[in-house]
């Protein structure tokens, strides 16, 4: 294990004692990242009995969402690397009695090792900001879809341009959910839309955030 993922898992096994307390005082910043979440899998394609991925399901925030917008799923699959978040999502799962629903723990760098057959719809939400090395997840991802499966990521970005003055204080705030500058800096958005075939994309909240829409096909 690299030190920098030893630094995700020892930061999120802290961070998933406090996670609502920080999504709420993220909120009083005007990052509602729980009201994004839930508009953006909202939005998400039409999908008939679909197999489902979620990449770095942490807590288990996406699942709600996912079973709203998706009632007739056959499966729901969650990886993440902590487990600490995990017990918590696992919890969720029992509570609600969420049945066809399964949480794995596991390295998003290693997709392809724990997943053979290809899903319908992968997401991965504020999650690829804080994984070391994120290219190697899209390139795990691209393994595990179709020509019309849908990918979706919503997540932060630095700011560019004039707004770039103020990337010391978001990679701080990154750092209190398991980021850092390295893997901060990786332009996931960019290196996404050059590897998967664009359906959908936008930044919001001066560019620091964005919400892209992909399916499997090839880039031309």
């Amino acid at each position: 294990m690299s030190k920098q993922s030893e630094y995700v898992r020892r930061t999120y096994s802290i961070t998933a004692q406090r996670y609502d307390m920080i999504l709420k005082a993220y909120k009083v910043l005007g990052v509602n990242l729980e009201r994004w979440r839930s508009d953006a899998i909202a939005k998400l394609p039409s999908i008939s009995s679909a197999r489902l991925l979620d990449v770095g399901v942490g807590t288990g925030k996406n699942i709600p969402h996912l079973i709203s917008r998706y009632p007739d799923y056959q499966e729901i699959v969650g990886i993440d690397y902590t487990p600490a978040m995990l017990v918590r999502g696992q919890k969720l799962v029992r509570d609600n009695e969420w049945e066809k629903v399964g949480l794995v723990l596991g390295d998003a760098r290693r997709l392809s090792e724990y997943f053979t057959e290809p899903f319908d719809l992968i997401i991965s939400t504020y999650s690829l900001s804080i994984i070391p090395n994120s290219p190697l997840v899209l390139k795990e991802i691209r393994k595990l879809m179709k020509s019309d499966t849908y990918l979706h990521l919503l997540d932060c970005q630095k700011f560019k341009g004039i707004l770039r003055i103020y990337n010391p204080l978001a990679i701080l705030l990154s750092t209190r959910l398991g980021g850092s500058n390295e893997t901060y800096s990786v332009p996931v958005s960019d290196i996404s839309s050059r590897m998967f075939k664009s359906i959908f994309r936008r930044t919001f909240y001066a560019g620091l955030f964005y919400e892209d829409l992909y399916n499997g096909s090839k880039v031309s």
